[in-house]
């Protein structure tokens, strides 16, 4: 079970509020008016009553947040040490430790692109979530993946060119080779030292059953483990009609 956000929690699990509804409250002179309808309603106007009993109830709810059990089962807890048990069965399962879920959405492979589709002689711009990435064949025919952007003026070097094999800058004429150092800064006087400054932060691909991966996090390894793998992919006579579809976001 993942909560990957806070919610509320009523402790008693078991209330529910049933409000008569204020303009169907029947005259003590009238035989005939119906009877007093309840209905589930939070909406003003409330008696006193039931606005105190609210707020009686409001001070029973819980912030809670996921916690993972590791002798079996889940259950989460809020800041006023209230716990809710959830999927326990047996007094015994509740004895396992907990421990706080902690996820980084970094350290995961994530599909790139087909590799069949993968043009041979310039680079492919490419985005995962909100991260801005570059793909291009080197001279050797291996793939290759930046941050797409130049450390010079942060153009994008997915609007650049090959040039023997290595990515170069559309903006100045920056090159880089493919572990991402800068090899060429046209503006510097012969025989003089490019600073790692110019180098361009680098990712980690994989090309596995026809698709690129890519490895986000620079502060992980890369986990071979992680690499997803789809076995029908690997059955003799399977036939793959993978395809690829491209949308323009149109920005106001």
């Amino acid at each position: 079970m993942a909560l990957l956000q806070p919610f509320l929690c009523d402790t008693s699990l078991s209330k529910t509020l049933h409000f008569s509804h204020p303009y169907s409250i029947p005259k003590r002179t009238t035989l005939t008016t119906p009877k007093t309808r309840t209905v589930a309603s939070l909406q003003p106007p409330l008696k006193s009553y039931h606005y105190h009993r609210l707020r009686q109830l409001k001070k029973q709810w819980t912030k809670c947040y996921a916690i993972a059990e590791t002798g079996g089962g889940v259950s989460v807890e809020g800041d006023d040490n209230h716990g809710v048990l959830v999927s326990q069965s047996s007094e015994e399962e509740m004895k396992g430790d907990r421990v706080v879920v902690d996820y980084d959405w970094t350290e995961e492979w994530y599909p790139l692109y087909l590799t069949r589709n993968i043009p041979d002689d310039a680079p492919l711009g490419l985005t995962v979530f909100d991260k801005q990435l570059v793909l291009y064949r080197d001279g050797n025919g291996d793939l290759r993946c930046y941050q797409d952007r130049c450390p010079h003026r942060l153009a994008k070097l997915s609007e650049g060119q090959l040039f023997g094999g290595r990515l170069e800058c559309l903006y100045h004429g920056w090159q880089f080779d493919g572990d991402g150092k800068c090899i060429r800064i046209p503006q510097l006087p012969t025989n003089s030292k490019i600073p790692l400054s110019a180098c361009v932060k680098t990712y980690e691909v994989r090309d596995s059953q026809g698709v690129v991966w890519v490895w986000m996090s620079h502060k992980t390894p890369s986990n071979p483990n992680k690499l997803p793998w789809f076995e029908n992919f690997a059955r003799p006579g399977f036939q793959d009609v993978s395809t690829t579809h491209e949308f323009h976001m149109i920005t106001p």
